[in-house]
């Protein structure tokens, strides 16, 4: 095998061997594996085979020589264009028990094993309620949809079986009046979060002439608030930027259990209601029916809400706005909403100990400083919500080495035909 990353791609036929845990079937060679975009195991494929900067080994399918039994016709027609989804040209068994492995695979490999598993729970698709859409205006014409699966042009799509069709339908009313506001030829994104009904926009991109709403750009975003019936429309010039709403035309509200929040611009909700339903049922499943709980990297309330139902809570997240909307909607409530960067500044053994159960919810990354400071404490009752089963494990290892014993876990799958999983786990502090 050549080792120059710069030469041609060549071609060659490939058996494949395992799927990884991003969904992409690998060749097992001599020389270094080679990662081949939707085969799947049992798949004999030619492919075009090249070597990226990173050095690692790639291959795109040209033709299917001997299709895996676990194949199945991908449903979308938008398949072959669009990037959103990763694995839908696999059949319904062998992607359950795949989006299964990786949460075992992962815990297996630190050698921790659950004294429960519960029967994982997949979602059905459909019910996607927040999409970020790229935009690219072309002679006064805007697509808005996907960027093409290995490239960079924008796939414009009209349909979506992961999305929420409401979602769709705003979609498809907003393709059509983003060119006023949009520059030529600047690629920018449309993000769509729907809440109860009602929903938000928030641009990000050069907009206008200045490359920001200008008066006669913000006059423009008014209208399209009006005219899609959007309950805001935001702003931001980079992604990782604040957004700034531009027009406000009602509030954007979620009820999260005992409380009802008024959702800054951007806020995180669960992708999916009946995904944040499962994970709130799995949640308080472990939790005491009473006590003084904390809620780490908290968001707007999701788990906070459902907690205080059984107790006080403190809870805490890094994102001021998010803190700010919990704070306001506490009302008579026993809430404390506190703001703070957790992985600077993590809870201590000695301030966590005060509570009889802690929630954590950290983001992919996983909460290992935070973690380290959990598995010293004499919480009684540790429960962790995870979109990351590598971060994951890599924390409960942690937790398991001082003293926590891994209960349960629950995989809850929200993302159909993505390499995504979620999981619930609850961990119980051993007996000296």
């Amino acid at each position: 095998m050549n080792n120059d990353p710069h030469q041609a791609p060549r071609t060659g036929a490939l058996a494949i061997d395992a799927l990884s845990a991003k969904g992409t079937g690998i060749h097992r060679a001599p020389r270094g594996d080679i990662y081949v975009d939707r085969a799947l195991p049992g798949d004999t494929v030619e492919a075009r085979i090249r070597r990226g900067v990173d050095g690692v080994w790639r291959g795109d399918i040209m033709t299917i020589i001997e299709p895996s039994l676990h194949r199945a016709l991908p449903p979308c027609r938008h398949y072959d264009r669009c990037g959103g989804c990763t694995i839908q040209h696999a059949s319904d068994t062998f992607y359950r028990r795949w989006k299964i492995d990786l949460v075992r695979n992962a815990l297996a490999e630190k050698s921790i094993d659950p004294h429960i598993w519960h029967d994982p729970v997949f979602l059905p698709a459909g019910g996607r309620r927040r999409v970020t859409f790229t935009a690219l205006k072309e002679n006064g014409t805007v697509a808005l949809g996907h960027l093409r699966r290995r490239g960079g042009e924008v796939t414009a799509i009209d349909s979506c079986l992961v999305a929420d069709p409401a979602l769709m339908r705003v979609r498809q009313e907003l393709a059509s009046r983003l060119a006023p506001i949009l520059q030529e030829k600047e690629p920018a994104t449309a993000f769509i979060q729907a809440v109860d009904g009602a929903f938000e926009i928030v641009i990000t991109g050069p907009v206008g002439d200045a490359g920001f709403p200008d008066a006669g750009i913000r006059d423009a975003m008014a209208r399209l608030a009006e005219e899609v019936g959007s309950s805001r429309i935001a702003w931001r010039a980079h992604l990782g930027d604040a957004a700034t709403t531009v027009s406000a035309i009602a509030p954007l509200e979620a009820r999260f259990g005992a409380l009802k929040v008024e959702l800054p611009p951007l806020a995180f909700l669960q992708p999916t209601a009946a995904g944040e339903r499962a994970l709130v049922d799995a949640v308080m499943a472990a939790l005491p029916q009473a006590g003084y709980f904390a809620d780490l990297f908290s968001g707007c309330g999701t788990l906070t809400g459902p907690m205080l139902e059984r107790g006080a809570v403190d809870a805490f997240d890094s994102v001021a706005p998010a803190i700010r909307a919990l704070d306001a909607a506490k009302g008579a409530l026993p809430l404390k909403a506190l703001c703070g960067d957790l992985f600077r500044y993590p809870l201590r053994r000695e301030e966590a100990s005060h509570y009889d159960a802690i929630v954590f919810d950290p983001p992919r990354a996983g909460a290992a400083e935070q973690v380290k400071h959990l598995a010293a404490s004499a919480v009684p009752v540790l429960i962790a919500v995870s979109c990351n089963p590598m971060s994951f494990a890599r924390d409960a290892l942690i937790l398991v080495a001082g003293g926590y014993r891994l209960e349960s876990v629950q995989i809850i799958d929200q993302f159909p035909w993505s390499h995504h999983v979620e999981l619930v786990a609850a961990f119980r502090k051993s007996a000296a």
